[in-house]
């Protein structure tokens, strides 16, 4: 079955996402990245063991978390926390994603070792593709992000920067009516020193892509869904040293995050248009060893980090933890 079949087939197939629920506090409410102290993740029971970033997304209610194992290549994935699991054999050596696709679904993507990217389907009972589809055309060394182009949509929107030497950053769309990945742009001719990010706000129905700039600045950029040209690149005037990354809530509002020099992330707060609202707040609770993803549910905020064991500190093991950094309402 070809690669764009299975994306039209899994609609009926793929399945669900939700979980990590918190309480806001009014302390954090105002300014992203204070509150709570992080929360180690839990999958079938025991701490979540990992390398590189991990990602989640919700659909369906039902959660999916996707990560690199923690002595292996392996991508391994947990529905609403419980046991691990694989899809076939893969090996990668960087972070994997997972994006919610249609009502209901998901689909997982991943960087081989040879610069494809590849994606499967998992659905909320758990079933699989059971192998693994590469995007045609579509070559990279770093991680990719992707997004869901509308609540319960079918197209995605995936952006990456280029293979080996090629800083370019590149975005091609998902279109499930034409069952096809569009031919991959340079998004406004942008370069990156690392992968770059994209968001999608159900509000402003806007896209927005992060990118640390060659000069290591945050860059940003976005265009409104069915537009042929994106905005030209704004630079944020903020460093980064690392992959920068950007989330909407239900009611438009932002928060997009920096790793700074020290490897403590830092957040801002943006409007559902790009619109800076607030200066950067540095959080020193934990340095992190790789940029942070963020997720939202509704109107919560949460980061999601890998953090060195302190209990166990020379061995090298790395757990995953999350934590609520902001209240959009």
């Amino acid at each position: 079955m070809k690669s764009c079949q299975y994306l039209k087939f899994s609609a009926a197939v793929i399945l669900t996402a939700l979980a990590v629920v918190a309480t806001a506090t009014q302390s954090f409410a105002q300014l992203p990245g204070g509150g709570q102290t992080p929360q180690q993740e839990v999958v079938g029971g025991n701490p979540l063991r990992l390398r590189n970033t991990y990602s989640e997304a919700r659909n369906g209610g039902h959660l999916l978390s996707v990560w690199r194992g923690a002595d292996n290549n392996q991508v391994w994935m947990s529905r609403d926390n419980g046991t691990p699991f694989t899809i076939g054999g893969t090996v990668t050596f960087v972070s994997p994603t997972v994006v919610p696709y249609g009502p209901d679904g998901f689909l997982v993507f991943h960087t081989g070792d040879n610069g494809d990217i590849f994606f499967a389907g998992v659905d909320g009972a758990g079933t699989t593709s059971d192998t693994w589809f590469a995007v045609p055309g579509n070559f990279t060394n770093l991680p990719v992000s992707v997004v869901q182009m509308g609540p319960n949509s079918f197209n995605l929107y995936m952006v990456y920067r280029g293979l080996g030497n090629d800083k370019r950053v590149w975005g091609t769309w998902f279109d499930w009516a034409a069952n096809t990945w569009s031919t991959a742009e340079n998004i406004s001719g942008g370069l990156g020193n690392s992968a770059p990010g994209v968001s999608m706000n159900n509000v402003s129905n806007r896209l927005f892509v992060t990118v640390e700039g060659t000069d290591n600045q945050l860059w940003m950029t976005s265009q409104a869904l069915g537009a042929s040209i994106w905005s030209g690149w704004a630079r944020m005037g903020v460093s980064t040293s690392d992959t920068p990354h950007s989330v909407a809530c239900a009611n438009g509002n932002m928060v997009v995050n920096i790793l700074d020099f020290f490897s403590h992330p830092e957040y801002a707060k943006f409007d559902a248009w790009g619109n800076q609202q607030t200066g950067w707040n540095v959080d020193t609770s934990e340095p992190s060893v790789w940029p942070l993803q963020l997720a939202a549910n509704e109107n919560n905020v949460y980061s999601l980090a890998t953090l060195l064991d302190d209990g166990i500190g020379a061995s090298g093991l790395y757990l995953g933890f999350w934590k609520q950094i902001y209240n959009c309402q």
